[in-house]
């Protein structure tokens, strides 16, 4: 089997809060010389594509604008391919809506939430019981409900803190409706990034910290799916899951070059 592509999650695989995994970029340098493609693919809307590509070359990985793909834009592409231009009552940050403006869409503030198409919930970081009950009020007006990702935790330099799941829990609590899940483990995000790189499925590499979405993401596209040990998920988590199970299971990123040589 030749692999063409390899696709990596950010948080607890090539980097922990602001802290980069050690031979992450050494590792990215090589994949790239043995003629890789490199698409780098997280669940966490809070930033822009241009503000992920900033923090990477930051902290020493080197990457294009055109190699990241967030679930706040893939829900924005998914939007407009799907529905043309919307509007859109977002849960979120500056950066769930640039990502959604970008791509025609509406955004409201919530003194319009009646008149949304779609409620799009992501990781925000001032939620507060205003933002719940007005999303809650467009989605009992009807407008249908999204979330970028339900990721429960994120990682950062020596914890885990809540996530996305976390809000989008609460409006479906509320509002007895679940939601559209674009990010991963959803083939939605996942058929984006394959389009983007111009690949197939079962040419590519899936890295990353988490089973129930990086690994069951790359399964749900038949890619070679590794779980790395740097994130949210131990050996003791693995021994338990009883779920999809990775390809291959590495200590970082840093081993990946010489794992796939090997294969």
């Amino acid at each position: 089997m030749e692999f063409k592509a390899v696709i990596f999650d950010l948080d607890g695989c090539l980097y922990r809060g602001e802290i980069p995994i050690e031979g992450a970029s050494e590792s990215l340098e090589e994949l790239r010389k043995m003629g890789f493609k490199i698409m780098f693919l997280t669940n966490n809307a809070t930033k822009t594509v241009e503000e992920y590509t900033s923090r990477l070359n930051k902290i020493g990985i080197k990457c294009l604008e055109e190699e990241v793909l967030t679930s706040g834009l893939a829900t924005s592409i998914y939007l407009a391919e799907k529905y043309g231009s919307v509007k859109v009552l977002p849960v979120g940050g500056k950066a769930l809506e640039e990502e959604l403006r970008r791509k025609g869409h509406n955004v409201l503030n919530w003194r319009e939430k009646c008149e949304a198409d779609f409620v799009v919930a992501c990781l925000d970081f001032d939620f507060n019981y205003e933002k719940l009950k007005n999303a809650c009020q467009a989605v009992y007006n009807g407008a249908r409900f999204i979330a970028t990702n339900a990721d429960p935790t994120v990682p950062v330099e020596n914890r885990l803190i809540p996530g996305a799941g976390a809000i989008v829990a609460a409006i479906s609590k509320a509002t007895g409706r679940k939601p559209l899940v674009v990010g991963k483990p959803s083939q939605i995000i996942m058929k984006v990034a394959l389009k983007r790189l111009g690949v197939e499925g079962f040419e590519t590499v899936v890295v990353g910290d988490r089973l129930d979405t990086d690994v069951k993401a790359g399964w749900r596209i038949n890619a070679l799916t590794v779980l790395v040990l740097t994130g949210a998920t131990s050996l003791r988590d693995l021994e338990r899951w009883r779920g999809v199970k990775p390809s291959l299971v590495l200590e970082s990123v840093r081993e990946l070059p010489k794992a796939l040589r090997r294969l």
